[in-house]
């Protein structure tokens, strides 16, 4: 089954990009989105938003981002729940990929899923 992240850049359009591992991505490919080591938040949307078995989805982003200055996400903002975010004033900085996670595994989704998501929130 093809599988899709959704990658959310600062400044342009979100758009779906196919898994380059099975279903996930390599971790070397996660850095080149992110631009930088990634870290894991999670992200506001529920569970079953994934459409199967999921713990949870989360956003993956640039460890040192905010050391890097940068530009905000509001779009990944928007899907960070208030904690993480400081209730906005400490906004996601750079480019943000949105995966959801079973046990120890980073998954993509289905392309319908990813679709609806995109359609929906960003």
């Amino acid at each position: 089954m093809n599988r899709y992240i959704i990658v959310i850049p600062a400044k342009n359009r979100s758009f779906l990009l196919k898994c380059d591992e099975g279903d996930g991505m390599k971790p070397e490919t996660l850095q080149k989105l992110v631009s930088g080591y990634v870290e894991t938040a999670p992200a506001a949307l529920d569970a079953t938003w994934a459409r199967e078995e999921a713990d949870r989805l989360v956003l993956l982003v640039d460890e040192d981002g905010r050391l890097k200055c940068k530009a905000a996400n509001q779009k990944a903002t928007q899907l960070a729940p208030a904690d993480v975010t400081a209730n906005g004033k400490l906004p996601i900085v750079g480019a943000a990929v949105l995966m959801f996670q079973r046990g120890d595994k980073l998954l993509g989704f289905t392309k319908h899923v990813a679709d609806t998501i995109c359609s929906e929130w960003l």
